[in-house]
């Protein structure tokens, strides 16, 4: 499929051959698609139109064949433009293409910005399996008057920076960096739900990690870029009983705990 063409203006009379030539046929390609599609409520004559694409289709063949300048066609175009040849037909491809290329350029954009998302996911999604991969025996932690238990681990991406990657461990005694009143701040107010601190968190971890490197400076939470991350968490279970059936013991993804999914959902992040 070729790619879409936005429009240009007429080039300088000083322009190459081929850019000349091309931006012809350019411009014959989507005046014929208005001919094709006429109908009798389009709001142009298509008389007008059809000679408007004859005169491009003209110009791009004799560019192309070296019997006419790319000055000469230029100039001559602008001159039948200026003297109404066209019959307003010029203005309305240019106003209907910049309306259609206006379209184009928001959907270009959503698509590009659902790449950009679609990319964190990923690489949040591989940043935590690579830790899995690092530990393939798992992580186990326990907690008082508990039998071990399997930690968390957690990869956290930053939407439009590749390669911009965070890892997060459950428990605060695997934590790089202490919690800071910036922390205790996020977490405060959320209901006690866990068996654990909501401090302790793999993804609170990840989120310090950015904090003391990128995001070294931010003073409330409010000012933290939020929806710009990605989480994605993995769970080591040692064997047993899982979503209600016997399980092997292995890495398993699963969602943010309570406690994450309000503060991931107060800053505006996203936990897939």
């Amino acid at each position: 499929m070729e790619p879409y063409q936005f429009f240009t203006p007429i080039p300088a009379a000083t322009a190459d051959r081929d850019t000349v030539k091309g931006w012809f046929f350019q411009r014959k390609v989507q005046v014929s698609a208005l001919c094709a599609g006429h109908t009798p409520r389009s709001g142009f004559s298509l008389d007008s139109m059809e000679a408007l694409r004859s005169k491009l289709t003209a110009y791009e063949s004799r560019v192309g064949l070296n019997t006419m300048t790319p000055a000469a066609a230029i100039t001559q175009f602008q001159q039948w433009l200026g003297d109404y040849g066209d019959n307003g037909a010029w203005q309305f491809y240019v106003d209907d293409q910049t309306r259609k290329d206006g379209v184009e350029r928001e959907r270009q954009r959503v698509a590009a910005e659902a790449r950009k998302v679609s990319e964190a996911e990923a690489e949040a999604r591989a940043t935590a399996k690579g830790i899995c991969d690092q530990h393939p025996g798992g992580l186990l932690s326990s907690r008082e008057g508990e039998t071990k238990v399997g930690r968390v681990v957690c990869g956290m991406a930053v939407i439009g920076s590749p390669g911009a990657a965070y890892e997060g461990f459950s428990g605060q005694d695997l934590h790089r960096y202490a919690t800071t009143s910036l922390i205790t701040e996020l977490v405060r107010g959320i209901t006690q739900s866990e068996k654990w601190p909501p401090e302790s968190c793999a993804e609170v971890d990840a989120l310090k990690r950015w904090l003391n490197g990128p995001g070294a400076g931010i003073s409330s939470v409010e000012k933290i870029p939020g929806d710009t991350f990605v989480f994605h968490a993995r769970v080591w279970h040692p064997g047993g009983k899982w979503g209600g059936k016997e399980s092997s013991p292995g890495w398993k993804d699963r969602g943010a705990c309570v406690y994450c999914q309000n503060w991931i959902k107060r800053i505006g992040a996203r936990s897939v």
